[in-house]
């Protein structure tokens, strides 16, 4: 028997990108060896520079063993990990301000650093805001432990799903009139599913109405460094000075391993905060938390080469994710789909509403539903990102070549169908 919550989270129900991510897993496409395979367009994983990567982690004396990695070391950070790190942000996140390594702590995931935030800051029932369409594991990561309420604020695609600070506003003091602690907002930038990247006077503008309803802010900058966008610059709360801002106190950043470098598997995530009570409190759960002092030195490895990644990575990596980008831009031109303008990421974010049979999610579920079965292809619908209106997407384009061509071929397929059922269904008419 059970827990109740147990059973209720993970034993009675699956949560849904979890679930299709298994189902592609055991039957994968391969052009050589299983052309009938599942395509996974679903999952955010970055493979583009995979040949990289490999090269780089097997370099001979990569990895130096030594006596303190046998002990409880680094619990919270190694202390040559939290200075590599606070190098890093200084030059890559905070365009020179200086981050202070005391600042940082060293989690398994930025998934567990949410939480992690989510529990230091919030009692159950604490409401957190969330612009939508967002990340669907916000809601896990703050609920079903935490216990948070995470309430949405719709934005519309008529522009883009652009960040109205006005509703914003509304919705804090909508809840507060309620009687409700509104605790934290979460600010996804540069943006999953959009992939779009905020200005510099909007990130500022968040913070300024954070800090006037005394709300913390936490934001997610996980794909920081995957700007493929040549315009596109992005601005990191890091970037701020603290006398820039009302109370940087409140002002709580995550970023990590698993998307800028394709590295889901070291399960390493950091979080930066000003606050000293924050701070404290992660230490106190960092047996929950900790990452290996062995992969903790990787990550030094990987963070201290500036020659590297100045030279190979990160140049490769912007290179290849826009041409994979435009891959996929161009195939839905074709078929004159709207996508949002996306310039950083790992995926697009396009409009299918014109191939359902009804403006409804129900409607919009049935499509994936074609897809998943029928087409044997995986893309997110936007009802997994709580997106208010129906028909909306999300393809990931870091796969390989040949699986991205192969899915946008299979999807191809499908809106072919429906669109010449379609025209059939006029004529008849």
């Amino acid at each position: 028997m059970l827990s109740v919550r147990a059973t209720e989270t993970y034993v009675k129900s699956e949560e849904f990108l979890m679930r299709y991510l298994s189902a592609c897993d055991q039957d994968p496409y391969c052009q050589l060896l299983n052309q009938d395979g599942m395509v996974n367009l679903g999952t955010a994983v970055n493979v583009l520079c995979k040949d990289i990567i490999f090269e780089k982690l097997n370099q001979p004396g990569l990895f130096r063993y030594h006596a303190e990695l046998q002990s409880y070391y680094g619990l919270t950070g190694t202390k040559e990990l939290r200075e590599t790190l606070a190098g890093f942000l200084t030059r890559y996140f905070s365009k020179g301000i200086e981050i202070q390594p005391t600042n940082l702590r060293v989690v398994n995931g930025v998934s567990s650093g949410l939480e992690a935030l989510g529990w230091c800051l919030c009692d159950p029932g604490d409401v957190v805001i969330v612009p939508v369409p967002t990340y669907g594991r916000f809601y896990a990561d703050l609920e079903e432990r935490v216990q948070a309420t995470v309430v949405n604020v719709n934005l519309t695609g008529e522009n883009d799903f652009d960040l109205n600070l006005d509703v914003l506003k509304e919705e804090m003091e909508k809840w507060i009139l309620k009687g409700k602690n509104v605790r934290a907002l979460i600010l996804c930038n540069p943006h999953n599913p959009l992939g779009q990247v905020f200005s510099r006077e909007t990130v500022k503008s968040v913070l300024e109405l954070c800090a006037e309803y005394n709300v913390h802010i936490i934001a997610d900058e996980i794909y920081a460094m995957s700007v493929h966008g040549e315009e596109a610059t992005f601005n990191s709360v890091l970037s701020f000075y603290e006398e820039e801002v009302p109370s940087s106190r409140h002002i709580h950043f995550l970023w990590g391993m698993s998307k800028d470098f394709g590295l889901a598997g070291l399960r390493t995530g950091f979080i930066h905060s000003f606050n000293k009570d924050v701070l404290k409190a992660l230490d106190g759960m960092s047996f929950f938390t900790s990452v290996s002092s062995h992969i903790q030195q990787i990550c030094v490895e990987l963070l201290r080469d500036e020659l590297w990644l100045d030279n190979v990575y990160f140049p490769a990596n912007r290179t290849r994710l826009k041409e994979a980008f435009n891959l996929v831009k161009a195939a839905f031109d074709k078929l004159n789909i709207r996508m949002v303008p996306g310039c950083a990421g790992l995926f697009c974010w396009l409009d299918l509403s014109r191939f359902l049979d009804e403006q409804s999610t129900s409607s919009e579920m049935e499509l994936f539903q074609r897809f998943f079965e029928e087409g044997k292809v995986y893309i997110v619908p936007g009802t997994e990102f709580a997106c208010s209106e129906p028909g909306w997407f999300r393809i990931v384009f870091t796969v390989e070549r040949t699986v991205l061509v192969e899915g946008l071929n299979r999807i191809n397929k499908i809106l072919e169908e429906i669109e010449k059922m379609n025209t059939l269904e006029i004529t008849a008419l």
